[in-house]
C-alpha cells in the first residue's frame, strides 16, 4: 500500500519501489528482501569478509531441525511385571497363560469396542496455559460417585483395579452389607501383599457419562479418597495427562475433558509426606 501523495517526498527515489517518497537507503522492504536473499544463501559475494562472517553466526546460531537422535546402545534388558487384574487374571496360573498368549500373538477373545466416539483425543499447549509450572502434580479430579460429588480422585495408570477406602466408602453412605468378600493380590510399591479386600460395584458419573464400575474397598489410611486406574480409564477410553493436568475421553456428543485440581494434588502429597494418611 503507498502512502498518500501529501506524505510522499518528490525529491526522494527508491530504485526498489520505482517510485518517489524515500530513498533507496532508506527502504525497510528492500532490507527486508535482502536479509532473506542472504538467509538463502544469495548475494554473499557482495559482503565483505567480516560481514560474511556476521552472517555465518546468526545462521548457526539459530536452532535447526535435525533428524532424530539414534536410539543407544542396549547393554541389557530389564523386565517389569506389575500386579495382575480381572482381565490378567488374579491366580498365577491364569496370569500366565495370558502373558503367553501376548508372547506368541494370540487373542483370547476378540476385542469389544469400548470407545464411545470416534474422534481422535489429542491435548493442546494452549491447554497448559491455565495449569501450574513447573510440576510434578499428580491427576487428581473430582466426580460424582453414587450420587454424592466426590474429591480427591488419584487417576493412576500404573493401577491395575479401582480402589476405593473404607473411609470414603462409609462417608458415602453405603450398607456395609453391599460389600463383597473377595480374595485378591494387592501388591505394594515395596512388595507388600494384601490377599484380601472388598468388592463394591458403584455408578461413576463423568460429563454425560455414567459407568457402573468395580472397586475394590480396601481398608488403609490414605490422601485420597479414590483411584480410578486401568479398569475405568480403559473401560472410559480415557486418556489422561498428568502435564496438561486433564483426562479427555471420548462421548457420543464429541470429546469430553476433566481438569484436575493442583491444590488438591499438592495437599494430598503434602499429607502423604507428614505421615498423617487421614482421609479428609
Amino acid at each position: 500500500m503507498k502512502a498518500p501523495d501529501s506524505f510522499r517526498n518528490p525529491a526522494f527515489w527508491c530504485d526498489f519501489h520505482r517510485d518517489h517518497g524515500h530513498k533507496t537507503e532508506d527502504c525497510v522492504a528492500l532490507k527486508i528482501e535482502v536479509n532473506e536473499l542472504l538467509k538463502k544463501g544469495h548475494l554473499t559475494e557482495f559482503l565483505s569478509e567480516k560481514a560474511k562472517s556476521n552472517l555465518s553466526k546468526e545462521t548457526t546460531g539459530k536452532p535447526t531441525e535435525t533428524a532424530p537422535v539414534s536410539p543407544p546402545r542396549q547393554d541389557r534388558v530389564i523386565h517389569v511385571i506389575s500386579g495382575g487384574s480381572e482381565i490378567s487374571g488374579i491366580s498365577h496360573a491364569a496370569a500366565k497363560k495370558i502373558t503367553w498368549n501376548a508372547k506368541h500373538g494370540l487373542e483370547a477373545a476378540k476385542p469389544k469396542r469400548l470407545l464411545l466416539g470416534a474422534d481422535e483425543i489429542s491435548f493442546t499447549a494452549k491447554e497448559q496455559e491455565k495449569v501450574l509450572t513447573p510440576h510434578h502434580d499428580t491427576l487428581v479430579i473430582s466426580l460424582t460417585v453414587a450420587n454424592c460429588l466426590v474429591k480427591r480422585i488419584l487417576v493412576d495408570n500404573g493401577s491395575s483395579g479401582n480402589i476405593i477406602f473404607h473411609a470414603a466408602y462409609k462417608d458415602l453412605g453405603l450398607e456395609e452389607s453391599a460389600l463383597t468378600r473377595r480374595i485378591t493380590s494387592l501388591i505394594g510399591f515395596s512388595g507388600e501383599v494384601k490377599q484380601k479386600a472388598e468388592e463394591v460395584t458403584l455408578p461413576v458419573y463423568a460429563d454425560g457419562v455414567n459407568m457402573s464400575t468395580k472397586f475394590l474397598v480396601v481398608d488403609c489410611d490414605s490422601s485420597y479418597n479414590k483411584i480410578l486406574g486401568r479398569p475405568w480409564i480403559h473401560g472410559m477410553g480415557a486418556v489422561p495427562s498428568t502435564v496438561h493436568q486433564m483426562v479427555k475421553f471420548p462421548t457420543p456428543w464429541g470429546i469430553k475433558a476433566i481438569r484436575g485440581d493442583q491444590e488438591y494434588s499438592r495437599s494430598c502429597y503434602q499429607t502423604t509426606m507428614k505421615g498423617n494418611t487421614q482421609v479428609l
